[in-house]
């Protein structure tokens, strides 16, 4: 009697969603010989593009514009997906890069390269000068003197005007003032470390002049390099380490790898640029072998 046939295998169900990418979470082989850069060299790279923003936070705002743009056309000039979506989205920000950086270029002709408000310096033109001072002759008349003493007592109402105002300047500034003040530098602050990290990440492959003086690099798990995307997501993981009190850059001194909290959001690590010697790898123990035999007669005792 002929076997009874079986029933046919179902198809298989299509797959919904997205995979597993194998490829975003393995680690390069060539990471297993380099050397995590220490706390103390990451704190001082840092402190060094700090001080370097601070700086660049003195220019003028058109200046500023003109790398924001450049900046903004970094993040579309490399490839990330091969989506219909991201093609649009990659030469909107080329477009608006190219857009920002002209009209930029614009306002700075004529404009000052330094920004004094920064730093809180008036101009000679922020201040009305103060009525002169009255000169005599050595025997004034009568309307001369009246003259004198209206000069004196416009200059008496400036004066008093003008130390009124400073005490109030002085005494407020430690709530109200000095808050508004500080917000709009650290606001521009704030932007030229997008450009500065952004751009000098980017184009220096993993480093800043900090970390160029420190020794030290930026790399991807994976071993590709780092793209001004990769960058960007990274300036903006800062922002989360502030917003966690710190804690989160806090973590390379306990976590395994030494990543803070803008690494693990980039897979990134940060390691030291030239190590002096490779690491040696550890070696397994194992059972402790006793020494040889002798087989040489025992000399005499």
């Amino acid at each position: 009697m002929p076997d009874a046939t079986s029933a046919p295998d179902p198809k298989p169900s299509a797959k919904r969603g997205r995979p597993v990418n194998t490829d975003a979470i393995r680690v390069a082989p060539e990471l297993a010989s380099a050397i995590l850069a220490s706390p103390f060299k990451r704190a001082a790279g840092m402190a060094i593009d700090l001080a370097i923003v601070i700086l660049l936070s003195a220019l003028a705002k058109p200046i500023l514009g003109v790398f924001t743009g450049l900046t903004l056309a970094s993040l579309g000039s490399r490839r990330v997906s091969d989506g219909r979506v991201w093609l649009v989205f990659r030469w909107v920000l080329v477009g608006l890069g190219i857009g920002v950086m002209l009209l930029s270029g614009f306002f700075v002709v004529g404009s000052p390269l330094v920004r004094t408000g920064v730093f809180n310096i008036a101009t000679a033109g922020e201040r009305a000068a103060a009525p002169e001072a009255p000169f005599l002759s050595s025997n004034p008349s009568h309307s001369e003197l009246q003259r004198a003493v209206t000069r004196l007592e416009k200059r008496d109402d400036f004066l008093s005007a003008e130390n009124k105002t400073l005490r109030e300047r002085e005494g407020g500034r430690s709530l109200l003032t000095a808050a508004a003040d500080l917000g709009k530098t650290f606001g521009l602050t704030f932007g030229w470390a997008g450009v500065y990290f952004t751009l000098l990440t980017a184009w220096l492959r993993g480093r800043t002049l900090g970390k160029f003086a420190m020794g030290t690099r930026v790399v991807r798990l994976d071993g590709r390099a780092i793209t001004p995307m990769d960058a960007f997501i990274r300036n903006g993981g800062y922002a989360a380490g502030l917003a966690t009190g710190l804690i989160g850059f806090m973590s390379i001194l306990w976590n395994e790898n030494r990543q803070a909290i803008h690494d693990r959001m980039t897979g990134t690590v940060v390691v030291l640029n030239n190590p002096d010697a490779s690491p040696v790898k550890p070696v397994s123990a194992g059972p402790a072998s006793s020494p040889p035999p002798n087989d040489s007669p025992p000399g005499p005792s």
